[in-house]
C-alpha cells in the first residue's frame, strides 16, 4: 500500500551571504519600464539603437508583471518593442493578457510558451499548469519538473506565489475539461487531497492544479 511521504518546503542555505553592496551592483545591471521609455522618447541622441535593442530585450518589467490588467489601458509602446526582441517577460504579460483577459487562447499560449522556452520561472510555472489542464500532461509535468520540487518545494512554492500575485486581479473562467483532465491523474486515497501544502510524488501535480483551480472560485 502506497504511503503518503510530504516533500519538504524549506529555504535552503546559501553558501555565500550576497552583501548589501553586492545586491546593489547586481540590481544595478538591470534594465527597468523606466529604461525602455528612455530608449523610446530620447530626443537626445545619447543611446544608440544598438544599446536600445538590448534594453528592450532584457529590461524587467516587474510593474507590468505584478498586473498585466494595466497593458489594457496604456504601455502599448513599451510592451511591443520589448515583444518585438524577444522580452522573455514581455511575452509572459502578454500571453497572461491575451489567455485571461482577451480570451485569445492559441495567442496566449504561444506568448506563455515563448517566456516557458526561454527558462522564465513564472511563464513555465502557468505554462505547465495550463497544459496540465488542457490534458496535455506529460508536456506540463516535465516543464514543472525543471523547478526540482521532488527534494524540496521551496523554490516551486515561490514562483506559484508570485504567479498568483499576478493573477489576483484576472478574471479567471473555469472550463469543463478542467475537472476532467484532473481526475485523470487523480493520486491514491491515501494522499490527502483536501490539504494541499502536503504534498508526495504521487499528488503533486493533482495539488498544483488544484492551487490554480482556487483562483476560479475566489469570490
Amino acid at each position: 500500500m502506497y504511503k503518503h511521504k510530504v516533500i519538504p518546503s524549506w529555504r535552503p542555505k546559501k553558501a555565500v551571504r550576497r552583501t548589501p553592496l553586492m545586491m546593489k551592483l547586481s540590481h544595478a545591471r538591470e534594465f527597468s519600464l523606466a529604461d525602455v521609455r528612455r530608449c523610446l522618447y530620447d530626443q537626445t541622441g545619447r543611446i544608440t539603437m544598438k544599446e536600445c535593442r538590448y534594453i528592450f530585450r532584457h529590461a524587467r518589467l516587474k510593474t507590468l508583471a505584478k498586473n498585466p490588467l494595466r497593458t489594457l489601458r496604456g504601455y502599448n509602446d513599451e510592451l511591443e518593442m520589448c515583444l518585438r526582441y524577444g522580452n522573455k517577460e514581455a511575452h509572459y504579460i502578454e500571453g497572461v493578457k491575451q489567455f485571461f483577459a482577451l480570451h485569445d487562447r492559441p495567442r496566449g499560449m504561444r506568448h506563455l510558451k515563448f517566456s516557458a522556452e526561454k527558462q522564465y520561472k513564472k511563464g513555465n510555472y502557468l505554462y505547465a499548469i495550463l497544459k496540465m489542464l488542457a490534458g496535455d500532461h506529460v508536456v506540463g509535468m516535465n516543464l514543472l519538473d525543471l523547478h526540482k520540487w521532488r527534494n524540496n518545494t521551496y523554490s516551486v512554492d515561490k514562483v506559484w506565489k508570485q504567479v498568483k500575485r499576478t493573477l489576483h486581479e484576472v478574471p479567471i473562467i473555469k472550463r469543463r475539461t478542467y475537472g476532467t483532465n484532473m481526475i485523470l491523474i487523480m493520486p491514491p486515497r491515501s494522499c490527502n487531497l483536501k490539504d494541499i501544502k502536503k504534498r508526495c510524488t504521487k499528488c503533486f501535480y493533482y495539488k498544483e492544479m488544484e492551487k490554480f483551480l482556487e483562483l476560479v472560485y475566489r469570490g
